[in-house]
């Protein structure tokens, strides 16, 4: 049964970039299963899990500066490892966690036949229903490229 006082706590937590798996070890705090289920039934919580799943990418992003600052200017060898690899993986779950904000960056440019610009839009399928998928599937095969003629290859 969803408790909106531990939900807070979890929230919060998470928040403060604790991972998932780390507060559901807390005896205190429900298990990672009942979490889903709250996730899944309350779209409220839903809502601000995502929210805190952003701060939490947030907070780690600056633990990465915090880290690197609180290295002594006579840092061994062994630390300066252990601060990059703490470094890194905070890097990494904040790109997975914001890619946007925080992922690597890719770009693909496309142009037209005549290497012009073509309009492009940006689709999430997962909100599509199954009609308009349907529908994006005819579109794309309509403008699907050409096959390569036998002279080109």
């Amino acid at each position: 049964m969803f408790q909106e006082e531990i939900a807070d706590i979890v929230l919060d937590r998470l928040s403060n970039g604790e991972s998932l798996r780390k507060i559901c070890l807390d005896p205190n705090m429900p298990d990672g299963s009942t979490i889903r289920k709250w996730l899944s039934r309350n779209a409220d919580f839903a809502r601000q899990y995502a929210y805190a799943r952003d701060e939490q990418a947030d907070t780690l992003f600056d633990e990465t500066i915090f880290i690197a600052d609180a290295l002594p200017e006579d840092a061994t060898s062994e630390q300066v490892q252990v601060a990059r690899v703490q470094i890194d993986v905070r890097k990494w779950a904040a790109g997975k966690l914001r890619p946007k904000k925080y992922g690597d960056m890719l770009k693909h440019e496309v142009t037209g036949a005549d290497g012009g610009a073509i309009a492009m839009q940006a689709v999430n399928v997962t909100q599509l229903d199954y009609d308009q998928r349907e529908q994006l599937q005819v579109m794309l095969e309509q403008i699907a490229l050409p096959s390569p003629d036998e002279d080109d290859l």
